[in-house]
């Protein structure tokens, strides 16, 4: 009883501080900052993050390639048999995309060993085209595993909110790990080097259902430029109406000015914006990476999100808007804080932190991966003696895929 009353207790304290959710403090800081100026709260809607885009508009085509049951039978004696039988079973048709992009792998060994020891040299030169095909399409398999995902829908899912007040810093270098070793495997296998188990990746998209980092960083992103943006507004108006000091002299107001400056904005905003700021360095370069390792995109709505969400190069981006907003709110206190003389050794309220000054300086990222291929994406018998087969069936033979 006891422990429900502590319980009830924290949640109440949790509730009554509005510093503990970030929507409560950026619109409290509004409200505080609005009270010292003499202004009136104006709060506009934060806008909706983008939908990340379906399934169907994130994953590319990939031409099928079949071979005849008589051909398949033919590879009895051939690990490229109980791969193929694999691929046309049952699970093997709803396999995961990370389990057909090994599946891929897994063909191009197989296939290329037995073609180099099969007797019958029509079916080796098919394999050998066959393998062609398949180095070829390994890119678009690549792709899918990643994009084509369901976890990866979760790791960039809206309805977590934006990022926490007292962040995770465990999580978040777990997240960019789980990122940085993703963009190395797919490096690893587009250079050709097709030698590794792609079990260990399972790991990444299981702790992917449960990392919603990369939505709430957009959620985050929008959030503080929206409130932000109100914030340096009743700056500015206060400043073009009247000014709060006269002739750069401080007063009672100056000082509360300055208080809430110090309490409000310094000890609780500036370090939810560097925690932001740095979710956005460390975690966005690798996936822009995945998500630009072949072009063009397979959809104009992936190509759109991926400007709007990663590629803050691009001038519709919701972290260039992020650097915008800063830059604009840095200025406006600058301005403030100089009308009263209160700049601290002539410095920038918010030199020292991760926030950038600069909105057209996009944060650093990882070159993206580049593939001549014209699409990417990812994934993961028995034996009848031919000639009883043939004897008990006739008319066209069915076909395997593979």
């Amino acid at each position: 009883m006891r422990n429900v009353f502590i319980l009830s207790l924290a949640l109440l304290i949790s509730a009554c501080d509005p510093f503990t959710q970030p929507e409560s403090m950026l619109d409290e800081y509004n409200r505080r900052l609005a009270r010292v100026l003499d202004l009136e709260t104006q709060l506009t809607p934060v806008p909706a993050a983008p939908a990340f885009p379906q399934t169907r508009e994130r994953v590319r085509q990939i031409d099928p390639i079949s071979l005849s049951l008589l051909d398949f039978l033919r590879l009895y004696g051939c690990d490229l048999q109980f791969v193929v039988g694999e691929r046309n079973s049952i699970l093997g048709r709803v396999a995961h995309p990370l389990t057909r992009l090994d599946y891929e792998r897994r063909f191009i060994i197989a296939a290329e060993t037995c073609a180099e020891t099969i007797e019958r040299e029509s079916l080796a030169e098919q394999l050998i085209e066959a393998t062609a095909q398949k180095r070829a399409s390994l890119p678009d398999a690549v792709w899918n595993a990643v994009w084509g995902s369901r976890e990866i829908e979760s790791h960039f899912a809206r309805s977590r909110g934006a990022l926490p007040v007292r962040l995770d810093r465990d999580q978040v270098s777990s997240s960019v790990r789980n990122a940085a070793v993703l963009e190395h495997r797919v490096r690893v296998l587009l250079n050709g080097e097709l030698d590794s188990d792609l079990a260990e990746l399972d790991a990444i998209y299981q702790r992917w259902l449960y990392d919603p980092l990369a939505g709430q960083a957009l959620r985050s992103a929008i959030l503080v430029t929206t409130r932000l943006d109100d914030a340096s507004a009743l700056i500015e108006q206060r400043l073009g109406e009247r000014p709060l000091c006269r002739e750069g002299r401080s007063n009672r107001q100056a000082e509360i000015m300055r208080n809430m400056f110090s309490s409000v904005y310094a000890a609780e905003v500036q370090p939810y914006l560097a925690d932001v700021q740095r979710v956005r360095r460390e975690l966005l370069p690798p996936l822009l990476a995945l998500a630009t390792f072949v072009e063009p995109s397979p959809s104009e709505s992936f190509e759109r999100y991926v400007r709007a969400v990663l590629d803050d190069s691009r001038e519709y981006n919701h972290w260039r808007a992020f650097d915008q907003a800063v830059a604009r709110h840095t200025r406006a206190w600058q301005a403030l804080l100089d009308q009263c003389g209160m700049q601290p050794g002539g410095n920038r309220p918010m030199q020292g932190r991760e926030t950038p000054d600069d909105p057209d300086q996009p944060s650093q990222s990882s070159a993206p991966m580049k593939q001549s291929s014209s699409a990417a994406g990812f994934a993961r018998a028995n034996h009848h003696g031919v000639d009883g087969w043939m004897a008990q069936n006739r008319g066209p033979l069915p076909r395997v895929a593979y």
